[in-house]
């Protein structure tokens, strides 16, 4: 019996030592103020709630991102919205376990995103 437990609290920790928010730097090198950041498993279109904080980011700026270990998924979509309320656009097939730069580029009017990335 005690050795359940002890084998039921160490896996309690071994859990939370695993769970590890994730970091990486997002470039904007659109044309459009960023407001909005949420991921989605690759083609699910599910997307999570806005994981970016004010202030948005401007063209040309760039800032840490932080996807919460609760929301960590390797093969991702990234959408991002835009704070002058153009439509938002979506980058595919991003690995954010290995992501540790990406700078999006975004065509509004064909549509086309582009992105540079380091992983």
């Amino acid at each position: 019996m005690l050795r359940s437990i002890v084998v039921a609290v160490l896996s309690l920790f071994a859990g939370s030592a695993l769970a590890v928010d994730t970091t990486f730097l997002l470039v904007n090198s659109t044309a459009y103020p960023i407001s909005e950041l949420s991921i989605s498993q690759s083609q699910l279109s599910m997307w999570s709630p806005n994981l970016m904080r004010p202030p948005v980011i401007k063209a040309g700026e760039s800032r840490q991102i932080v996807i919460p270990a609760s929301q960590l998924v390797c093969q991702v979509d990234i959408k991002l919205g835009f704070a002058d309320g153009g439509a938002p656009a979506i980058w595919q097939y991003l690995n954010l376990c290995n992501l540790r730069r990406l700078q999006v580029f975004y065509d509004r009017t064909s549509g086309i995103t582009t992105a540079r990335y380091d992983e």
